[in-house]
């Protein structure tokens, strides 16, 4: 996989240096090189590589798809999006990574969990039934919270985020049984994100929890190396998990965001008038993705079924009973203060 990367982006990189080696040597009809010439609008256009690890018809894709239409016509065109989908240029950690400099890659969308290893308050997001409804989750994110929990990562990563973006209410699927109950998940061994929250809740379960990035989900649903996944519907559906799991049950035990983020040394270039036309892409089509998740969900349900999978809907008041403690399992790493915070923020 990382072979694949570094080669698609190795490519991108020579494709970059021949445009520009084309123009340096164009000639001014004397036979000589013209180095006078003012520059172009095409010299003065800004690219931004932005990488996703999912597929085109996913919540990730149209979030991202839609930042591009928005910036590119607020900036007349000055800012061109290039918009890359199913890890072709990375997923959520090597993008995490390339944005610490900027140079390959610009931007991301990002889950949330691999980012709770450089900014432990984030770890609240991934609580167990934190959040029990949209509303919530947006009115705590898009204010001081939310935006407390990503203030450190330009310092620490070097990346900035723009908006939480909506990936949705995590669900279980597995190929063994229907679960009605947590009794129903202990000893099936579950693919969970590379996030210590998520190892908790399934541990608590009594599951055998194993981390795994996104895109080695699949092929090991498939080949039985794992008996299950969580994720929101839009990715069971996208990622086509329903064509190697035979249960989805509704356990809606997790709300997961995921994060338009940008390199800080990118963004630190930027004029005030296109950070503000960035920003404003961002919360923008933020808003449109969060509208397009919550207005397919019945309807996604309705295909995952038709696919011969069995939804259940278990009673969601023993998960949440049989998860309660790992609230309080990592409060020394965000602080009692700041989940008080949030707590108040929630039950309001």
């Amino acid at each position: 996989m990382k072979k694949r990367i570094v080669s698609a982006i190795a490519s991108i990189s020579l494709a970059m240096l021949s445009i520009t080696g084309c123009s340096q040597s164009a000639s001014n009809g004397s036979g000589q090189k013209n180095n006078t010439a003012a520059p172009t609008e095409e010299k003065k256009q800004i690219v931004l590589k932005l990488g996703h690890g999912t597929a085109t018809n996913s919540l990730y894709h149209a979030g991202s798809v839609k930042f591009k239409e928005l910036v590119e016509a607020k900036t007349n065109g000055q800012i061109k999006v290039e918009v890359y989908s199913d890890g072709t240029i990375g997923h959520d950690k090597e993008l995490i990574d390339f944005m610490k400099t900027g140079g390959a890659v610009q931007m991301g969308m990002l889950g949330v969990e691999p980012l709770t290893t450089i900014e432990p308050k984030l770890k609240v997001v991934n609580l167990p039934y934190l959040f029990t409804d949209r509303e919530t989750a947006y009115k705590v994110l898009d204010g001081e919270l939310g935006a407390e929990m990503v203030a450190s990562l330009p310092k620490k990563q070097g990346l900035r985020v723009l908006a939480y973006f909506e990936n949705g209410f995590r669900h279980l699927t597995n190929s063994k049984r229907e679960i009605l109950t947590p009794e129903d998940v202990k000893g099936l061994k579950i693919r969970t994100p590379q996030s210590p929250v998520s190892l908790s809740i399934f541990k608590a379960l009594g599951a055998n929890p194993t981390p795994m990035a996104f895109g080695e989900v699949f092929p090991a649903l498939e080949q039985k190396v794992i008996d299950g996944q969580e994720n929101p519907l839009s990715l069971i559906f996208s990622a086509k998990f329903y064509e190697v799991q035979k249960h989805v049950a509704l356990t809606g035990h997790m709300y997961s965001p995921m994060v338009l983020a940008i390199s800080e040394a990118v963004w630190s270039k930027l004029t005030p008038e296109q950070q503000k036309a960035v920003q404003e892409a961002a919360n923008e089509a933020r808003d449109y993705e969060r509208k397009l998740s919550a207005e397919q969900e019945a309807d996604l349900v309705k295909k995952i079924e038709a696919a011969g999978v069995k939804i259940s809907r278990p009673d969601v008041s023993k998960f949440k009973e049989a998860t309660k403690n790992v609230h309080l399992e990592f409060d020394n790493e965000y602080g009692a203060d700041f989940y008080e915070k949030l707590m108040k923020a929630t039950s309001k």
